[in-house]
């Protein structure tokens, strides 16, 4: 049964007072002035991974043209206290939603960086955060007003909006989003390492979430009893957090298997997780994931895989496995990315880590339309986080440091929907990194994000770079690796770019820099033209 918490749960909600210092230290201007009202959805937003449920990670609308990103420049910066940061910022009606790796999830303004609220999970977490209005608006019987007269009408009570993400120890939560109040809390996985890497998708009244795992990293302890934990997905209410179905990606619950020869316990079936945000494909009423790998007791026929479940029930449709004949298992940490053709049909689209791209056919179970290297010959680079796509293109970063062995060299290639030809590839530029030679890769790491005529990438060097749609050519380029003067007065640094990708609303353009995998850091930064 799900663990479902009631909104005043002391398990988290900040007060704005918490962010306030003690008594007779110095009080910095953190807090907004006014205290946000309800959040309304339709306006300009970028909401979640993806932006889009198809998980296109396009900005169609973003108040900024190509001709003017040679002239973005910092706007503010906010700095994360004491920890890093991997979660991508989300944008809905003028708030920015974003959270630290130590789980504490903020709410920002989204055009001066001020505080409204924050809210302390119980583990880390490094979701994108979606927002959601919870139901329609309720009617409400007025007060009595003075002298025993009452309004001729009923209020209109606006219902709560809900931001949702999921942390490091398998639990999904759901917030007012006006407020960081507690709505409800569900344990997906009670799995000691299950967690939610990938940010929940919210269509219609469900959320649909995948669950991971740290158990690898675990596993290379040698006494470690490996593994039990089986990946899945599931579908919650969105109101409520009630599971409404979960679907495993290994059929058989793990049992004990022969110790090793050190006589150190072993289970299995076990692994496939799944790292990435589900796509929504609602003309099919279909849900697509990438999968990872499976540890132990043999061939698993979701492992490596793009699958479709159904959107009501979960029950498998197809699964298509995509192990790369050259890397062996090789699994997916992109999300899927479903898009239309000029001719109307329709394309799945499917990044590999290890470099390999595929366009799957999602009226044929999957079946490969077209498939390539999006690296360049002889040079090992892979897939991280995650492509974007345009109409007319998908913008891959490529990874040196996913290759085997890894190397310190990173890329952005563009590819034809329709057939997968190269349009394009451009290398980072191999700069020196600002802090020396420690850790200085120029992988492309970071997910990738669009525009009409820009696509934004993120270099483990520090380099956050704007590349032409049209012939890769670097349009700007912005070393983040360097300390800034943050509006809530926390020291912020910046480092290596890495994991959740650039989101653009308004005409600014905001992204995290610091990654535990490169040069640590604690900054989230806002560009726009000219710093305005």
């Amino acid at each position: 049964m799900p663990a479902v918490l009631a909104a005043a749960s002391a398990l988290g909600a900040v007060a704005r007072a918490a962010e306030q210092p003690s008594a007779g230290t110095p009080q910095p201007q953190i807090l907004c002035p006014d205290r946000a009202g309800p959040v309304a959805l339709g306006s300009a937003q970028w909401n979640g991974w993806g932006h889009d449920v198809e998980n296109t990670r396009y900005q169609s609308e973003p108040a900024l043209r190509a001709a003017d990103i040679p002239k973005l420049a910092l706007k503010w910066s906010f700095g994360f206290p004491g920890t890093s940061v991997s979660a991508q910022p989300s944008i809905a009606d003028g708030r920015l939603f974003v959270a630290n790796a130590a789980g504490r999830v903020y709410a920002l303004d989204a055009k001066t960086g001020c505080t409204y609220w924050t809210y302390d999970a119980q583990a880390g977490v490094r979701t994108a955060i979606s927002i959601a209005e919870l139901a329609a608006a309720r009617a409400v019987r007025p007060k009595k007003a003075k002298r025993g007269k009452t309004n001729a009408h009923l209020d209109v009570q606006k219902p709560p909006s809900a931001a949702f993400f999921g942390d490091d120890k398998g639990a999904v939560y759901a917030l007012d989003a006006e407020r960081g109040t507690l709505l409800w809390k569900t344990q997906i996985d009670a799995q000691p390492t299950a967690r939610i890497q990938a940010a929940p998708t919210l269509y219609k009244d469900r959320l649909y979430v995948a669950v991971a795992s740290s158990e690898p990293e675990s596993a290379a302890d040698p006494l470690y009893a490996c593994c039990t934990f089986r990946g899945s997905v599931a579908a919650l209410d969105i109101a409520t957090g009630r599971v409404v179905w979960r679907t495993y990606t290994i059929a058989d619950e793990p049992r004990a298997m022969p110790p090793d020869a050190a006589g150190t316990p072993r289970f299995g079936p076990a692994g496939v997780p799944v790292a990435a945000a589900p796509t929504i494909d609602s003309n099919r009423g279909a849900v697509y994931v990438a999968t990872g790998a499976a540890r132990n007791a043999g061939e698993q026929p979701l492992a490596d895989a793009v699958i479709a479940l159904n959107l009501s029930d979960g029950a498998l449709r197809w699964a298509k496995p995509l192990s790369s004949p050259a890397h062996g298992g090789a699994g997916f940490d992109a999300s899927p990315i479903l898009r239309t053709l000029a001719s109307g049909k329709q394309v799945i689209l499917a990044a590999q880590r290890s470099g390999t791209v595929y366009g799957l056919d999602p009226d044929h179970a999957g079946d490969i339309l077209w498939q390539v290297s999006a690296a360049e010959e002889k040079i090992p680079e892979g897939v991280a986080w995650g492509p974007a796509a345009d109409h007319h293109s998908l913008y891959v970063a490529l990874s040196g440091l996913t290759a085997e062995p890894p190397s310190l060299t990173g890329s952005v290639t563009s590819l034809d929907i329709r057939s997968g030809g190269k349009r394009w590839q451009t290398r980072a530029p191999a700069v020196a990194c600002s802090w020396g030679g420690e850790k200085c890769s120029h992988a492309q790491a970071q997910a990738v994000t669009v525009i009409p005529g820009a696509a934004f990438s993120g270099s483990m060097d520090g380099h956050f770079r704007a590349y032409s749609t049209i012939d890769g050519k670097i349009l700007w380029d912005y070393d983040t690796a360097r300390d800034f003067a943050a509006v809530n007065q926390v020291k912020a640094s910046g480092g290596s770019l890495d994991q959740g990708g650039a989101t653009i609303v308004n005409g600014v353009v905001y992204v995290n820099s610091g990654s535990a995998q490169g040069l640590p850091g604690n900054a989230l930064l806002a560009f726009s033209v000219d710093g305005k």
